[in-house]
């Protein structure tokens, strides 16, 4: 019978290391969390800090059950590899045909879609979301949340 993990062990470095530092510091770049050494001050000239659910994330890192890892990493690797199609194609931005060949247009916005897809499933791996107050949004700039008004 499966053993369910510990969830008691609190912040990363008080549980099993299932993660080196790289690793979570790229999930959280993916996650676009920023990688703070301290979550002391959650709000910021009357706002919330944008770490506001990044103790998610860093307790998803603890609470995860080792077989769950290689996935993990593959899906942080076909982030990083999408990351490095996307600098790559900036250098074919310049033209859009070369001899008999003619480059993708869409190309770019097609990267980035796939980006998404692995970013989503990354963090579905993780039992978390995406940190909605990052400035990227998931098809183009410009995101990040305001304040709602309910009522």
């Amino acid at each position: 019978m499966p053993t369910v993990p510990d969830t008691s062990l609190g912040a990363v470095g008080q549980g099993p290391d299932l993660f080196t530092e790289g690793q979570r510091d790229r999930i959280l770049h993916f996650l676009g969390y920023p990688n703070w050494k301290s979550l002391a001050a959650s709000i910021q000239l009357g706002y919330p800090a944008a770490s506001q659910p990044l103790f998610l994330v860093y307790d998803a890192f603890v609470r995860m059950n080792p077989a769950a890892v290689p996935t993990i990493l593959k899906d942080l690797c076909e982030c990083e590899a999408c990351e490095s199609q996307i600098s790559d194609a900036r250098s074919r931005m310049k033209a859009t045909r070369l001899g008999e060949l003619q480059t993708n247009p869409q190309e770019s916005r097609m990267l980035r879609q796939e980006l998404v897809y692995w970013t989503k499933r990354l963090s579905d791996d993780l039992g978390v979301v995406p940190n909605p107050y990052s400035q990227m949004s998931y098809l183009g700039m410009g995101g990040g949340i305001n304040a709602k008004v309910m009522g």
